[in-house]
């Protein structure tokens, strides 16, 4: 279970990558009162997507969320769960331009969703995406396209969530910067400015997979190497 657990009217909602009726990864809910667990949903692979790798979010009674694979080109999809009918509505597949293979959690902005994905964006399928979607039209824009060259050793493939502080987002990418070990970045969703905030290193560490926690106006994280 690579993501984390949300919380909603006293309950726990996660989802696992695997398994599942069809093996493709499942929606569950846990009870911590009466400590009961159940499988709400099933990813079957095909038109909802499969294999998710990060949490959900909540809003306005529904759960959001993206998967790696699956949808209507095997990129990842995003996706609202309703869990009270146990309805899931795809409403946006990833197609290699808007970005591919989303690892993280979709991240609410003032009305706004944002995210990551790891790979594509662009027409010549790019090292990852920062997109912005709108739910209330169901357009996706991608606002940053990861794409590191000689010059601005920006950082490639996005792994986790983003992380929100005084108006910015915060993210790091597993690749590329500096060093080649990737990177801590800022991008500031009013002026659409991407800056590059730290090269990993392996004394500082390196390939960071997961996403940074904020407390008391500082940053924690970890790297899978270094």
């Amino acid at each position: 279970i690579p993501g984390s657990l949300t919380i909603a009217n006293g309950k726990f909602y996660g989802m696992a990558c695997q398994g599942g009726t069809y093996g493709k990864g499942v929606i569950f809910e846990w009870n911590p009162e009466a400590n009961s667990f159940s499988n709400r949903f099933s990813f079957d692979g095909t038109e909802q997507g499969s294999n998710p790798q990060g949490s959900l979010t909540y809003l306005n009674s529904k759960f959001y969320g993206m998967t790696s694979l699956g949808g209507a080109f095997n990129n990842g999809v995003i996706f609202e769960w309703d869990p009270v009918t146990n309805v899931i509505i795809k409403r946006i597949d990833f197609n290699g331009e808007n970005g591919r293979n989303p690892y993280g959690q979709l991240l609410m902005f003032n009305g706004k969703f944002y995210g990551l994905t790891s790979e594509g964006g662009g027409y010549y399928d790019r090292d990852g995406t920062l997109f912005e979607w709108v739910p209330a039209t169901n357009t996706l824009t991608n606002k940053v396209v990861f794409y590191q060259t000689y010059q601005n050793k920006m950082g490639e493939h996005p792994y986790g969530s983003l992380a929100m502080y005084k108006g910015k987002l915060y993210g790091m990418t597993l690749a590329g910067g500096t060093n080649g070990g990737g990177v801590i970045f800022e991008w500031n969703p009013t002026t659409n400015v991407y800056y590059k905030k730290i090269d990993f290193n392996t004394v500082t560490g390196f390939q960071p997979l997961g996403s940074l926690a904020l407390s008391n106006g500082k940053f924690y994280g970890m790297t899978k190497n270094g």
